[in-house]
């Protein structure tokens, strides 16, 4: 079974040395074992928007009604990450922090990887925690093109600096050593902005020309993102691979 969540919440940071691995039995991984990677990546870049009906809701823009929106970059900044693993009643955890410039369009994304035991885990949880910033490392960044119902194009940018917990976990899974494992959390961009008219985006304040939303610029817009954040975040679950040569 597996289960993912998406929490908006005050969190504590988890104190612990980058790419660290250890066992609550004081065991070591062994070297044999299979590499279990996560992998946090964007897709639906391009989505059409919605234009407002007389009654007030959002309805599907037609083809007389080409407002649109395409993404074409989302940049992350993970502040933590932890991978718990059970098995045969004890718990392997790995750490990571400050994961920094993740590209989400990459094909070749550089994942989090470590090594585990090989055997059946009866569960597998990892979280992935956003740390809001003082500074320009903010916890997620995308940026693209706005092309209003006029047909003007217009730059956006949306700005997340609050604090989250990406949560997704997966029972009874099975490591060997002869595949690898990769936990994968997809960014659905068409969802950022559901139930959003064009007309919303359209009348947007512009900041040296560009819709910036963020919680300083376009707030009202920016708290219906965060609201669709939970719908746009996905876990892909766990897939096994061919073994990488070591």
């Amino acid at each position: 079974m597996e289960k993912s969540i998406l929490k908006l919440s005050t969190i504590a940071l988890l104190a612990c040395a980058t790419m660290v691995s250890c066992k609550k039995d004081n065991t070591t991984t062994s070297s044999s074992g299979a590499e279990v990677a996560f992998a946090l990546t964007a897709d639906n870049a391009t989505s059409t928007l919605g234009i407002t009906s007389a009654n007030g809701p959002v309805v599907n823009a037609t083809a007389a009604v080409n407002a649109s929106i395409n993404w074409t970059s989302a940049i992350a900044n993970i502040s933590r990450f932890k991978l718990e693993a059970k098995k045969n009643g004890i718990e392997t955890e790995i750490h990571s922090k400050n994961i920094s410039g993740l590209d989400l369009f990459s094909l070749n994304q550089a994942s989090i990887t470590a090594l585990i035991d090989t055997g059946t885990y009866s569960e597998i949880e990892i979280k992935v925690l956003l740390v809001k910033s003082s500074g320009t490392d903010i916890p997620l960044t995308v940026k693209g093109v706005f092309t209003s119902a006029g047909g003007a194009v217009v730059p956006i940018e949306f700005d997340y600096n609050d604090n989250a917990i990406l949560k997704s976990e997966v029972e009874n899974v099975t490591v060997d050593g002869t595949s690898d494992v990769t936990a994968k959390l997809s960014l659905h961009l068409n969802k950022l902005l559901s139930r959003i008219s064009s007309a919303e985006i359209d009348a947007a304040t512009r900041t040296n020309g560009t819709i910036i939303i963020s919680n300083s610029s376009n707030a009202a817009i920016y708290n219906k993102v965060i609201a669709n954040i939970i719908l746009a975040f996905e876990a892909r679950g766990f897939e096994k691979h061919t073994r990488k040569g070591r």
